[in-house]
């Protein structure tokens, strides 16, 4: 099993993203640096905020998974959440990843505390721990790996110069634990369990 834990987006953001999506597509395939450019765009039904990605995992683990779920999400998280701004992630290759933040504020601390219990209880059940810090982000396209340097660059250049949308910022009340079921259209995502119960 494929398994994610994630905080899923309420219909607005999504139709939200889905726009600036649109828009920077049509910006690309105007510019005479990225026009046909391969892109993959991730579905707008699909957009969720990764806390933790845990991979394969056998099914016999779930149990062991849930239960440190319950016990990390305990209570509602409670937390507001904006979007922020566009950027992208780079490896040495250049950017390969691009995303909508979440905006800095209060919640940014308790969204941080709610990520390191998550951490640590599944890393008390088997799982590692993320060697990187966590940056919150909504992944709108992936860069195919063969994609030049520059063409990274170019695609990375336009869509940084977008404005993010601003629906109105939404309170988290639930963390869902969610199995990836890949095929040749792309992720789907199934909810497994939310948290708290």
């Amino acid at each position: 099993m494929r398994l994610f834990v994630a905080i899923e987006l309420p219909d607005a953001w999504k139709q939200a993203l889905q726009a600036l999506q649109s828009e920077m597509q049509a910006a690309l395939s105007t510019d005479p640096r990225t026009a046909g450019t391969r892109i993959r765009w991730v579905r707008p039904d699909g957009i969720h905020l990764t806390l933790k990605f845990l991979g394969e995992a056998p099914s016999d683990r779930l149990a062991a998974v849930q239960d440190a779920l319950s016990i990390a999400i305990a209570a509602p998280p409670a937390l507001e959440l904006a979007l922020g701004r566009v950027s992208s992630f780079s490896s040495r290759r250049a950017p390969r990843v691009v995303w909508a933040g979440i905006a800095e504020s209060g919640a940014a601390g308790r969204l941080l505390r709610i990520v390191e219990q998550v951490e640590t209880r599944l890393a008390a059940a088997g799982f590692p721990r993320e060697r990187r810090g966590f940056t919150p982000h909504l992944t709108l396209a992936r860069l195919p790996d063969d994609l030049s340097p520059a063409s990274r660059e170019a695609v990375a250049e336009v869509t940084a110069g977008f404005a993010t949308p601003a629906p109105a910022p939404f309170t988290v009340d639930k963390v869902s634990l969610m199995q990836s079921h890949l095929g040749p259209g792309g992720a789907r995502y199934e909810r497994l369990a939310s948290y708290p119960a």
